[in-house]
């Protein structure tokens, strides 16, 4: 089954209220009478575009879109390249400004500190490695624990490098620009990441990189395999429900929001 043929049967089929796309967001082959989002609107389901740049928010917004999530390059998880991405609040900010649809934030926002910060330049936030660190993720709850250890930003890292290794033992590859993934620095960042794809290439193709790489994935080696995260990791410590997760974030926010009431009030200026 196609990639369209797949949207088109659940679409049918389940109904769903929203769908959102990455990777690229917009998918309108020459062949094709509809673009994923016209396919999305035939059946009355909003149309959420995942975007990392500004050339890529124009075509969604041209394709109209029903709302943006502007993935910033503090994010966990894949996005584009590190030469080709912008920083969260920057981009999230610059695409509210060229729509009136809603644009969420994503992108190192784990709190809500961070939330009120993303209101100030848009509509709300979409967070992933907050709520990866959940009791109802089904992520690998080994590689899960790494998330709550005594990380920082410092620790957090963009690279094509893991890709480029999965992309070898999966059916299904990352393409390029997107081959890239913000992750937990481990010693397979630490030893290749500086290093150019060819030598990586030459690593695959002639040791036993490949192997090591499978047995680890096989033992959930958090030294060896890829663990997904965004910046923001440094500022959660433990693993909860998701629903506290929310009431809390949502609290944060409004007191932080209160907070910068208070301030403006007592203001001189």
């Amino acid at each position: 089954m196609d990639g369209k043929t797949m949207n088109e049967y659940i679409l049918k089929h389940h109904r769903p209220k929203a769908v959102q796309f990455f990777a690229p967001s917009i998918i309108h082959q020459p062949n094709d009478d509809l673009s994923n989002v016209q396919l999305a609107h035939e059946y009355n389901t909003q149309f959420i575009a995942q975007v990392g740049s500004i050339s890529e928010a124009k075509e969604a917004i041209r394709h109209k879109v029903d709302a943006i999530i502007c993935q910033g390059s503090e994010a966990g998880g894949h996005g584009l390249r590190r030469e080709l991405g912008s920083s969260t609040m920057a981009l999230a900010s610059q695409v509210s400004k060229m729509t009136s649809i809603p644009v969420l934030a994503a992108g190192g926002i784990v709190n809500g500190k961070h939330l009120a910060s993303a209101l100030c330049v848009c509509d709300g936030a979409s967070m992933g490695t907050r709520f990866w660190a959940s009791k109802e993720s089904i992520g690998n709850p080994k590689l899960q624990q790494e998330l709550i250890k005594d990380n920082s930003c410092d620790g957090v890292v963009r690279t094509t490098m893991f890709d480029q290794i999965q992309n070898e033992l999966s059916s299904i590859m990352w393409p390029h620009p997107y081959h890239s993934v913000g992750a937990l620095h481990n010693q397979t960042s630490l030893e290749w990441d500086g290093k150019t794809a060819q030598e990586l290439q030459n690593a695959i193709d002639k040791t036993e990189l490949l192997d090591e790489y499978k047995s680890a994935q096989k033992a959930s080696d958090p030294c060896v395999v890829c663990i997904l995260s965004g910046e923001g990791v440094g500022e959660i410590d433990h693993i909860e429900e998701a629903y506290d997760v929310t009431l809390r974030i949502e609290k944060e926010a409004i007191d932080s929001i209160n907070r910068l009431q208070h301030f403006s009030s007592d203001s001189d200026f």
